[in-house]
């Protein structure tokens, strides 16, 4: 192989992993049907900017609003079908996986760990789950990971352009998700813990402060006016025990959720032995190879554990939320193939296990990935467009005046699909509101509504008991249900 064709190949093998990452993010982007959190999104991001700014706050949405930003600059440009929805989230998901590669590189890890990084990410069912849901997770990804890298370069090459570069994408990504707080912490964690245990490196952390309080001056009106949402939230999660999530990010990471729950051990197992290995051989390598160990741990458990912590006092905790750790996960992986040769047989044998636990992960990949596309079981789609033809047909034969559609849980993915002209009621208005229940139905019959519609939904948070049913029942003797 001459120079430049060696030269060249890491170059085109990265084109390839991005383009790979392109096709699996882009393969049957608007075949699924929207969840609830899109068409919330969409209809969120329907407002004015201004708007969405004063409805993050009064309505105590608990994501700021970078991404609504996002998608309401995209929407008048390409429209709100599924596809034309999920394609900035599906591109931020090609663009964090080019942004690994970087990272990867100024680290200093060699070409072939890097590589295997960016195709892990590239592959990951995890991050193609994300890359093609209308929410921020994606786009939150990216920004972390370009916040760390940005700030490695400013550490490194002590730049005005670099540390303005870094505070533009903290400052992006704090205002797309507030968990990506939790690696920016970890990137502090990192400086200051360097400065205290390797002395050469003291000399540049003023100027690193004062970066962080640049991204602290930009970031603090929006933090002053959303404190009430962060004290307030009070999740849609749950609190696992420490065991349970630690099995449950680690399978996450390494094959998604589009996995049979009893498998999540064993996924969780080959990730555990991959980081294991790949922290040993960073741990037994150089003063560099240490220096990446310390920031990578820091960068993959500082954000877990937080959001785990945090979960112990209100429902707070789920895997999507730990997507900004995904990137050092696959770098550690990555790490226990460093590409040197061996010939002892301690180290051959490490080898061969590294090699039969990566075959056993991107098996494992391939398999959620086929479970995503192709089975229904693990399927976003819930027969939303079924039921919009099904209450389009209903609607006939009687005005429009006459007809009510209930719902007896206020899913907004219902009006991204139904645009037809019958009203719809939410049953009952409020959380379990029996009283305000019956009294909407009196409202209603009294308005001279002669069929309601009634396509229930299990929702025991909102109609615990058949509350919408029953109010129905006692005022109309044909409940199209």
């Amino acid at each position: 192989m001459s120079a430049a064709s060696a030269g060249a190949w890491p170059r085109v093998a990265a084109l390839a992993i991005v383009l790979l990452a392109f096709g699996l993010r882009v393969a049957g982007l608007g075949q699924q049907e929207l969840r609830g959190d899109e068409a919330f999104g969409y209809f969120f991001a329907q407002r004015d900017y201004a708007e969405i700014i004063e409805a993050t706050i009064e309505l105590q949405e608990p994501h700021p609003v970078a991404s609504y930003f996002v998608q309401r600059a995209w929407l008048g440009a390409a429209g709100d079908a599924e596809l034309a929805l999920r394609f900035p989230p599906a591109w931020f998901g090609v663009l964090a996986v080019a942004l690994l590669l970087r990272l990867a590189m100024r680290l200093g890890f060699r070409r072939g760990p890097a590589l295997l990084a960016m195709l892990l990410l590239a592959i990951s069912p995890y991050a193609i789950w994300h890359a093609q849901d209308v929410r921020m997770y994606s786009m939150s990804l990216a920004l972390t990971i370009a916040a760390v890298w940005l700030g490695i370069e400013t550490l490194q090459r002590q730049r005005v352009a670099w540390g303005l570069a870094y505070t533009a994408a903290a400052w992006l990504a704090l205002h797309t998700h507030y968990y990506a707080v939790f690696v920016l912490v970890a990137l502090n964690l990192f400086v200051l813990t360097r400065a205290i245990f390797v002395p050469r490196t003291r000399a540049n952390l003023a100027t690193w402060i004062m970066w962080q309080m640049l991204v602290g001056a930009l970031y603090l009106p929006w933090l002053a006016s959303a404190a009430s949402i962060l004290g307030g939230y009070g999740g849609n999660g749950d609190s696992p025990a420490l065991a349970a999530m630690v099995e449950r990010s680690l399978s996450a990471f390494a094959v998604g959720e589009s996995v049979p729950v009893a498998q999540r051990l064993l996924w969780a197992g080959v990730a555990a032995l991959l980081l294991l290995i790949g922290g040993v051989r960073l741990l037994l390598g150089t003063a560099a190879d240490r220096r990446n160990l310390w920031l990578l741990v820091l960068y993959l458990a500082v954000p877990v554990l937080a959001i785990w912590y945090s979960a112990q006092s209100r429902p707070i905790f789920n895997e999507r939320y730990l997507v900004a750790s995904a990137p050092p996960f696959y770098l550690l992986v990555a790490a226990a193939f460093d590409g040197r040769s061996v010939s002892r047989r301690p180290e051959l044998l490490v080898k061969g296990v590294s090699l039969a636990a990566l075959a056993l992960l991107v098996a494992g990949m391939i398999f959620s990935l086929s479970h995503y596309y192709t089975n229904p079981a693990y399927s976003k789609s819930r027969g939303w467009r079924d039921l919009a033809a099904a209450l389009t047909r209903l609607g006939t034969g009687v005005p429009d005046e006459q007809v009510r559609i209930a719902q007896n849980f206020p899913d907004p993915t219902l009006w991204y699909y139904y645009r037809g002209p019958i009203e719809h009621v939410v049953l009952p208005p409020a959380d379990n509101d029996r009283a305000g229940a019956e009294d909407a139905v009196a409202q209603l019959a009294g308005a001279g509504v002669r069929r309601v519609i009634l396509p229930a939904q299990p929702a025991a948070n909102w109609d615990n008991g058949e509350i919408a049913a029953m109010a129905l029942a006692a005022r109309y003797d044909n409940v199209h249900g």
